[in-house]
């Protein structure tokens, strides 16, 4: 049974964001987890897209991997009811800042946990939730490489 059009696009947007009033709701531990992790796998996205578009074709997979790794922590965060935009992008924004502190091993740690985790997120999700992630993921590497 395909899921009506309509509802895919909604869910589509609520996913980046674009949907209802924002929460002016604390953070919970759950976002500032997910921004934690947001951060990090971004910080490794970053270094796949220069190897990408340096001509290392093999860094493509890994690079969607992360991307769809990134976009599950934003999906869950979104249906477990975190709907300000402003208030996630602040929160990762803190993240990359207090990431910085890090060091490369403690930061790849931090990266392979989240990865673990956003797998599971993954696993959990229904049929409907991964395809809209992996959609996400796809077209934020096609923004990232320039496609």
């Amino acid at each position: 049974m395909h899921m009506p059009r309509l509802a895919l696009a909604a869910l589509t947007a609520a996913l980046l964001g674009a949907s209802g009033p924002a929460s002016a709701a604390d953070p919970t531990p759950r976002d500032r987890r997910a921004a934690l992790c947001v951060a990090a796998l971004e910080a490794s996205a970053d270094d796949l897209v220069r190897q990408v578009k340096a001509g290392t074709e093999s860094a493509r997979k890994p690079l969607l991997d992360r991307l769809t790794q990134g976009a599950a922590f934003v999906g869950d965060s979104y249906l477990n009811g975190a709907a300000n935009e402003d208030q996630a992008r602040a929160l990762v924004d803190q993240a990359k800042m207090a990431q910085r502190k890090l060091t490369p091993a403690e930061l790849a740690a931090r990266q392979m946990s989240c990865a673990a985790e956003a797998t599971r997120l993954l696993a959990k999700a229904n049929a409907l939730e991964r395809a809209v992630v992996k959609r996400v993921a796809r077209k934020r590497m096609d923004k990232l490489l320039g496609a």
